[in-house]
């Protein structure tokens, strides 16, 4: 049996990634916001429960990395062609402490996840069942990475750094045949940037409603770019641009309806970040992130809130680079 030799010499380079990625950044900000939204709306749909669904993926991302550990790798169908499978013990003080969730908390919800067939216990042994594949069976979050991954080859492959864009077909097969390994790389980069926005806003279901808000204006803020020839967009200027451009709003019920929120806790998160001056109100009822009449740096810098925003996002920007990196080299330059 022959051993695969793994060229080094293919594999495309952080340092390149970081360079598209941002001198497409207008473009390209706006895929990872879509990822991102499509997935928070997968993810609450599944137990109208933030907390329930991330300890779940947090247990099979520790599934996936004992799997790298010991060299086993499986492809989608191979992964949720099993009845069971063995996850490691549960610790309740790491999950409360990674994320973010009272030990009190952490204790009830797995107990619900036990109530709900997700989680079987047999005497030492921790499963998860069918039922509980099924509901982290992430089938929409492939087809939206595919369609983040195929874009960025555009992005390559115009910097000459790929001969051609990969199409999206190609490169769901390439997430399928290699399901284990991707989406470890994908938790790697989700768990911490849920807990970084949970931490900052109290709890992820204010962050996806805020989120909606956000990826909404940055739809309209690029609509106004290419009316209006604005400079182009950057990270570093990504916060005041999205404030002065982005000057369209959604209503309650729309947010509710995108989010997958219900409209009476959508309004109490609502009304609870226009009291941190996340979000404001018009006169049209539609909710606006900040909502300042303008914005920069200098503001920015001045104002803690504005600038944690700011901070955590390229904070975040850093993992998603590191992620797109891995990705693409096991998917494209492999």
């Amino acid at each position: 049996m022959s051993l695969r030799e793994l060229k080094f010499s293919n594999q495309i380079q952080e340092e390149q990634i970081k360079s598209v990625y941002h001198k497409n950044f207008n473009y390209i900000v706006t895929e990872r916001f879509y990822f991102q939204q499509q997935w928070l709306h997968n993810a609450y749909s599944r137990f109208k429960d933030f907390d329930k669904y991330i300890i779940l993926i947090y247990l099979i991302n520790k599934t996936f990395k004992a799997y790298q550990d010991y060299q086993i790798k499986n492809s989608f169908d191979e992964f949720y062609a099993k009845e069971t499978y063995e996850i490691q013990k549960i610790n309740v003080i790491d999950l409360s402490r990674d994320l973010l969730i009272s030990k009190e908390t952490t204790r009830r919800k797995i107990l619900e996840l036990e109530r709900d067939g997700v989680i079987k216990k047999d005497k030492k042994k921790i499963m998860i069942n069918r039922k509980g594949q099924e509901f982290q069976k992430p089938v929409n979050s492939i087809q939206s990475m595919a369609r983040l991954l195929s874009r960025f080859t555009d992005f390559l492959s115009k910097a000459n750094l790929l001969d051609q864009k990969v199409d999206r077909s190609i490169l769901d097969k390439k997430i399928r045949d290699n399901f284990t390994q991707i989406w470890t790389i994908f938790f790697e980069f989700q768990i911490p940037t849920i807990v970084g926005w949970k931490k900052f806003f109290g709890d992820i279901e204010t962050w996806s409603i805020w989120a909606q808000c956000a990826y909404n204006q940055n739809l309209v803020m690029n609509k106004g770019f290419k009316e209006n020839m604005s400079p182009e967009l950057t990270s570093d200027n990504f916060v005041e641009k999205i404030n002065n451009w982005g000057n369209k709003g959604l209503n309650a019920m729309t947010i509710s309806e995108l989010s997958g929120i219900p409209r009476p806790t959508a309004l109490r998160k609502l009304n609870y970040l226009i009291k941190r001056k996340l979000l404001k109100k018009d006169k049209n009822n539609l909710y606006l992130l900040f909502g300042l009449p303008k914005l920069d740096t200098n503001t920015i810098e001045r104002d803690v809130t504005l600038k944690a925003v700011r901070d955590i996002n390229k904070t975040n920007e850093e993992r998603f680079i590191r992620m797109l990196t891995k990705l693409l080299n096991l998917t494209v330059f492999n």
